[in-house]
């Protein structure tokens, strides 16, 4: 942007008197520019974390930004939506889910943790399975965990589970049949089952589009999306599910809070079929994850079709949230080298 120009003198004068007047008065201001002025400056934003970008298409353009105070955070707004049971290669052959990669940018290489689903979700909060490998519906766990490190570090946040029948509801599935808790990880840590002020921060997905409709500082920092157990993709088909998913973005992307620089990732939680690989150290392994998924990384200012290449997989999504919000790395997600997305 550069710096502004400077208003002429206020009032004429006439002949010599006035080239007299604005030379000196030329010569103030420049001296005032140097010595004390506080021009605009214009910064260029870089991408977090050690992912690289490869695209398809028109090359990936920076944006230019100018500012005058840098921002809290990268992104002042991070959404995540979790999907269920669908591999990578399946994902692209679903009309909804490759036209959302089209038009935004995904992973090529992105890992899940393991089978079945609810060692997924809790690892996405606390970089860890912690030793669960069913989808039990009690073992609660004394462990640290994203939610409760963004509440200390004053990062307001809110998981959205559709279908839920209300703020902090602990029975593991609700009368409709459509809400499941073991696809709602919050509830298994027990420091946000015993403190009501975290609890009913786990909230109807109903609550969260009126907040999408209005300013961008009445969105939590960070928004967590559990679709019902139809729309995610684990009773219905990847059609529907991509359906769904494509309203949910577009009501997302319309808001304050994502156009003025937020973040939405769409993960699913496993792959599909009998795919278990997933990353061991810094190469996949045909065995002990939870298979090759798709993610989409939706921002502002990402060139449409953009293929993230690196190796990635939760624990990288979790590391991108850490460092995004400047709290401490869980678990794996510690782990020294793992890429993060965009």
């Amino acid at each position: 942007m550069g710096a502004s120009t400077p208003n002429p003198p206020a009032g004429r004068r006439a002949g010599a008197v006035l080239l007299a007047g604005m030379a000196i008065a030329a010569l103030v201001l420049a001296a005032c520019g140097s010595s004390g002025g506080s021009p605009a400056a214009s910064s260029t934003s870089a991408p977090r974390g050690s992912s690289t970008t490869a695209t398809t298409g028109a090359a990936s353009t920076q944006l230019s930004t100018t500012t005058t105070a840098a921002p809290r955070y990268a992104h002042p707004h991070v959404f995540v939506i979790v999907m269920e049971n669908l591999g990578y290669s399946a994902a692209m052959a679903t009309p909804a889910d490759a036209a959302l990669a089209s038009r935004y940018a995904s992973t090529t290489d992105y890992y899940a943790t393991s089978h079945p689903s609810l060692p997924n979700y809790i690892s996405l909060l606390a970089g860890s399975t912690l030793g669960i490998t069913t989808d039990c519906v009690s073992c609660f766990v004394d462990a640290p965990n994203l939610p409760t490190e963004l509440s200390a570090a004053g990062v307001s946040w809110a998981a959205y589970m559709e279908a839920i029948p209300g703020p902090c509801y602990l029975s593991p599935y609700a009368p409709s049949g459509l809400y499941a808790g073991k696809h709602d990880p919050f509830v298994y840590f027990d420091n946000i089952r015993s403190t009501p002020a975290l609890c009913n921060q786990i909230q109807p997905l109903p609550n969260l589009s009126p907040l999408l409709s209005g300013p961008a500082g009445a969105v939590p920092d960070f928004v967590w999306i559990t679709p019902n157990i139809c729309n995610d993709g684990h009773n219905c088909s990847p059609e529907a599910a991509g359906q769904w998913l494509t309203a949910m973005v577009a009501q997302i992307t319309a808001s304050a809070a994502w156009r003025a620089g937020g973040a939405l990732y769409v993960t699913w939680d496993e792959g599909n079929g009998g795919d278990y690989s997933g990353l061991s150290g810094s190469s996949v392994s045909s065995t002990g994850g939870g298979g090759h998924v798709l993610t989409l990384v939706i921002e502002p200012g990402l060139a449409p079709g953009t293929r993230i290449t690196d190796l990635l997989d939760h624990y990288s999504l979790l590391k991108t949230i850490e460092e995004n919000f400047h709290v401490g790395l869980l678990g794996a997600s510690a782990a020294p080298g793992l890429a993060t997305l965009p």
